[in-house]
């Protein structure tokens, strides 16, 4: 079938009489598009870039609420919208920019394409409160995509972005670029992150182009050759880097800055060396905690193997995902299948196949990975760098203890 300038079809239609469905068709199907339109108006859209008619209310002004009581009342989409009409929630202008918003958050996206368009008469011709002017609009979008930038306009709505875990959001960066930041973790497309933002498209292409000129996003399959930093030594600055945790946040080792951090690389989720260790961390914490000692760590797993793993002992402190390995490359950690079968790891080993079960033997590329330990003073420094010489190698308790102690009496 015929590839067609989607502008080009959009305007033709708008001097057909009679109700007409559009269905615009592309490779990346996550731009594919539905159009209703009557009269010169559009009716009503179906996109991926769309976010929920209940989240515009809301941006709007429109309380929860009420969103609730137009759907319980209101018998569908036009009688909701006709109830908070009549119920003063929001005004006639109020209803129509919100039209006009959706309609450019589903056209921006594609009138500077070309796609397969199956073009239907009929449909539900009955008059949509919210309709837009579409010459207005699509003129608009038009003038939109106009003024993106070549690198904006490269982007595709399937491409995922990622943030680098050992570069920081620059400073001064403003509410939208955070929320894109944040919003990159989960691992979302760019259409999926344009609705649920909810951000338009050349708003997002603007903020993702910003930040990965930054360095502080990348595309998925944009990842360096790994390089493994020296191993650190005590009074050097702790790498700072940010990485999603286990209860769906995230977190910037710079943001304790303040506080003494116990900052412990374990190896993969279940690991059977690694979980009697953050058990024994789990039964000391409300004692750090109390000492003011936060206690952070990082695992060679995505946070889905999180939550089947470490996750089943409940931690209370961060447990954060680096599945990629950026951050041991940072910290300068190793492997070794000396440290690996050493039979003093024997003891601990028992213990954590107990507590973990069949799962103790998946491995996520993390068999012969070496944990290591480091001791972060309220400064950002290193007071000691404990690198195991053998997978249960752990640090002493009672070196941290004594660490802390040190810092309270300074």
């Amino acid at each position: 079938m015929q590839l067609l300038p989607v502008a080009q079809v959009i305007n033709h239609t708008l001097d057909t009489s009679g109700p007409t469905v559009l269905e615009f068709a592309f490779a990346d199907s996550s731009l594919n598009t539905t159009l209703q339109m009557l009269d010169g108006q559009l009716l009503r859209l179906k996109s991926n870039f769309l976010p929920a008619w209940s989240v515009s209310l809301a941006d709007a002004g429109v309380s929860p609420q009420a969103v609730t009581e137009a759907n319980l009342h209101g018998g569908g989409l036009d009688g909701g919208l006709a109830y908070l009409l009549e119920r003063g929630h929001l005004d006639e202008p109020e209803l129509q920019a919100l039209a006009r918003e959706r309609a450019l958050t589903a056209l921006v996206p594609i009138v500077g394409r070309s796609g397969i368009v199956q073009v239907h008469a009929g449909g539900n011709a009955s008059a949509f409160l919210a309709g837009s002017d579409g010459l207005q609009v699509l003129q608009k979008a038009e003038r939109l995509v106009h003024v993106m930038g070549e690198a904006e306009r490269a982007l595709q709505p399937s491409q995922r972005f990622e943030v680098s875990p050992t570069a920081s959001l620059p400073a001064g960066s403003g509410g939208h670029a955070e929320r894109v930041y944040r919003a990159a973790m989960r691992g979302l497309t760019l259409a999926e992150l344009s609705q649920r933002l909810p951000m338009r498209w050349d708003r997002l292409t603007r903020e993702v182009t910003a930040l990965t000129e930054t360095g502080a996003l990348r595309a998925q399959d944009a990842r360096g050759p790994r390089q493994v930093r020296p191993r650190l030594q005590a009074g050097d600055t702790a790498p700072d880097f940010c990485l999603p945790a286990m209860n769906g946040s995230d977190l910037r080792l710079s943001d304790l800055r303040g506080q003494p951090v116990w900052l412990v690389f374990n190896r993969q989720s279940t690991c059977a060396l690694c979980n009697p260790h953050n058990a024994q961390l789990i039964a000391l914490h409300g004692r750090l905690r109390a000492l003011g000692v936060s206690v952070v760590t990082v695992w060679g797993s995505t946070v889905e193997d999180l939550r089947d793993g470490v996750g089943r002992l409940v931690p209370p402190y961060p447990v954060l995902a680096d599945p990629n390995d950026e951050t041991y490359d940072a910290y300068g950690l190793h492997f070794s299948w000396a440290g690996t079968l050493d039979p003093r790891n024997l003891p601990t080993l028992l213990q954590g196949v107990r507590m973990m079960g069949a799962k103790a033997l998946k491995s996520d590329g993390e068999f012969t990975r070496m944990p290591a330990e480091f001791l972060i003073n309220p400064d950002g420094t290193v007071h000691r760098a404990h690198y195991n010489a053998y997978g249960s190698d752990w640090l002493p308790v009672e070196d941290v203890l004594a660490w802390e102690d040190a810092l309270r009496r300074a």
